[in-house]
């Protein structure tokens, strides 16, 4: 823009100095049309007065009045235009007296003419002084001539030719600018496209760790409910099956004059086995509730608040509106580990004397509402919104729920308890089906 603003500014400029030269050549022509006229009359007044010298008729001077007028006029005109040239005006002044002096001779020799006849010594040049006064005019316009012919120098015509080479390096250097402009303008452009390219890929990189997230919960389940199947088909099984066994054994070989001593230790090593299997029956429930396999996940998670207020001596309410809520049995899994982890958060850190688990289903969703009176927090705090410290747990909700379509929305403040109300998409389609 700058090199455009100076081809400009110094385009009008060239401009203005070429009118200027024009006009200065129209003067120079002039003046030199006037210098010459001038030599020309002066010639023909010298041709004239030559030949009435030599002929002696008055004829030969008819238009010698006029011609003496017009150089008269030329002088006139030259000194106006030579008003503002100190050098031109110089020369016509000392022309001026000259050309009187020419003119004053002219007119002694037509006197001496008439009086006295023809004689050699009458024309003006005859004499030195006379000679001298024709060769000084001579000289003078000579000089002028020169003066004018000056100010016809192709100075200009050489500027015009430096011009022209000023705007083919300002019209380069302007495509230069402009290329290295694009050339910026499309580096920029391509690093713009690939930090975006690097951002969407990132973004899928997000995406696939949300989604492994997702995949190694599901797979953890899946093993969690294999060591559950395992543990109560074949060990708690093969538990049972003993426990039945010792009971016939004692029975059937200590009988009712059993001794005393054999009894007692078959009454410990029953009562063993007998705690051994309610504890792989727990263990089972904490690994993998069977109930949420059996009877689905609203069963699963009103067992699970049950089972709360039984543990940690809370009092616990579950409610809900008792529709169909069909979802996918992987979705059920990360729906009934989440809710079990907000109420372990809850016993860990909300210091709650009470608690609600809420279902519905509304829009198309399921809504799981987990609500405590607890000391509250503030959910905006950096440390819960970068998953930190106590947000970890909520951080890894959201995002294991977030490439199925979930999320999980946070309502709390100090001292004010907390409500978490996790959203997922329903298997519509199945319900449907159900439905017929």
């Amino acid at each position: 823009m700058g090199l455009l603003m100076l081809l400009v500014g110094y385009f009008f400029s060239y401009q203005e100095e070429l009118r200027l030269n024009l006009d200065r050549i129209a003067r120079t022509h002039l003046m030199l049309s006037m210098i010459y006229d001038l030599e020309n009359n002066l010639a023909a007044a010298d041709a004239l007065v030559w030949g009435f010298i030599i002929t002696g008729d008055d004829k030969q001077l008819r238009e010698y009045p006029a011609t003496t007028k017009e150089i008269d006029r030329i002088f006139a005109e030259l000194s106006f235009h030579t008003e503002n040239y100190p050098e031109q005006r110089k020369l016509l002044n000392k022309l001026k007296p000259l050309m009187a002096k020419r003119l004053g001779s002219y007119d002694q020799a037509i006197s001496l003419r008439r009086e006295k006849g023809f004689e050699e010594g009458q024309y003006p040049d005859a004499t030195p002084e006379g000679k001298k006064v024709q060769d000084d005019i001579r000289q003078i316009f000579d000089k002028m001539e020169k003066l004018e012919k000056r100010q016809l120098d192709p100075d200009w015509a050489r500027q015009k030719k430096t011009v022209k080479l000023w705007l083919l390096g300002l019209t380069l250097g302007t495509f230069v600018s402009f290329s290295i402009l694009l050339l910026v303008l499309y580096l920029l452009n391509r690093e713009v496209l690939q930090r975006k390219k690097a951002e969407e890929q990132l973004a899928s990189y997000q995406a696939d760790l949300r989604s492994l997230a997702s995949q190694l919960t599901l797979a953890e389940e899946r093993e969690r409910r294999r060591l559950a199947v395992h543990l109560h088909d074949r060990i708690g099984q093969n538990l049972a099956l003993s426990h039945i066994k010792l009971e016939e054994l004692r029975a059937s070989s200590l009988g009712k004059n059993g001794a005393a001593g054999l009894t007692g230790e078959f009454d410990n090593l029953a009562h063993l086995i007998k705690e051994t299997i309610e504890e792989t029956q727990s263990l089972t429930f904490r690994i993998s509730p069977p109930i949420l396999y059996d009877l689905g996940l609203e069963a699963a998670l009103e067992w699970l608040t049950d089972r709360f207020s039984h543990q940690h001596g809370l009092l616990t309410y579950f409610e809900s509106d008792r529709q169909p809520k069909p979802v996918d049995e992987d979705l059920k899994v990360l729906l009934f580990q989440a809710v079990q982890e907000l109420l372990v958060n809850i016993v860990k850190h909300a210091k709650a004397h009470s608690l609600k688990v809420s279902m519905w289903r509304q829009n198309g969703f399921l809504y799981i509402g987990v609500e405590d009176d607890g000391v509250g927090f503030n959910p905006l705090a950096r440390g819960y919104r970068q998953g930190k410290g106590g947000g970890f747990g909520l951080f890894s909700i959201r995002e294991r729920l977030r490439p199925l379509g979930g999320n999980l929305e946070i309502k709390s403040e100090p001292e004010g308890g907390t409500e978490f109300v996790l959203s997922v998409p329903l298997n519509l389609e199945a319900s449907l089906e159900i439905g017929t």
